[in-house]
């Protein structure tokens, strides 16, 4: 059985509808199929918000594969907006590096959103970094615990944010903490027009757009 683990909703936007809701031993998930392969989808919540909710989650069924997906910063000029990206190491500041694999780039996950290029740019210098996560380190680190160190991780990501977009970035996130606000994360015709209606469109369009990324990849990670 394969577990795909990603942050948000929004990142899985074009696979969650295929899945039915669960809950099992208190935690909540969806179930359904990848490519005719049993699967089941555990949403993290940005930078993963409990390690022991994920432990939980990965007791429920004999899980083969454990796949790490989402969207990721660039914090190079390596990469385009939607490339693929396969990870080959982990690291976060002041802790061990982790290896996932002998080929793949490495990311730096980071606890907190990370919008200027400044920072980005002080990410890269300190750890080496080619990509800017939020999950994959806390991830990893819980893969490496005796109790699940025999599930096979595989850890890849789409290309979202890139150098060069601290505007795009800050309505963006306005734009996420004005939904999360709302019980059913919509706006209203009003709501839209007060934040901009071209800013709305853009970004719900950028949205689509990763998430699409992201179902493509998972496919052919999955064959």
């Amino acid at each position: 059985m394969i577990a795909l683990l990603a942050a948000t909703r929004t990142e899985l936007a074009k696979i969650l509808p295929a899945f039915a809701t669960a809950k099992k031993e208190g935690i909540h998930h969806y179930v359904g199929s990848l490519s005719g392969r049993a699967a089941a989808i555990y949403l993290t919540r940005p930078g993963v918000a409990s390690r022991e909710q994920l432990r939980r989650f990965l007791r429920l069924y004999p899980f083969e594969l454990v796949l790490s997906t989402g969207a990721c910063a660039n914090l190079t000029n390596t990469h385009t907006h939607l490339d693929r990206v396969a990870i080959g190491e982990a690291c976060a500041p002041d802790k061990p590096d982790i290896v996932l694999q002998s080929k793949g780039k490495r990311a730096v996950s980071v606890a907190r959103l990370v919008l200027t290029d400044a920072a980005k740019a002080d990410l890269h210098y300190t750890t080496g970094a080619d990509i800017l996560d939020m999950e994959t380190y806390t991830i990893a680190a819980v893969l490496q615990e005796n109790e699940f160190a025999h599930i096979r991780l595989r850890c890849v990501r789409v290309v979202d944010d890139l150098p060069g977009e601290e505007d795009y970035l800050a309505r963006e996130k306005a734009l996420r903490e004005t939904q999360l606000a709302r019980p059913s994360g919509k706006l209203t015709i009003v709501e839209i027009w007060r934040f901009g209606v071209w800013d709305y469109l853009r970004i719900t369009r950028r949205r689509h757009t990763v998430a699409a990324a992201i179902a493509a990849m998972i496919e052919k990670e999955i064959v």
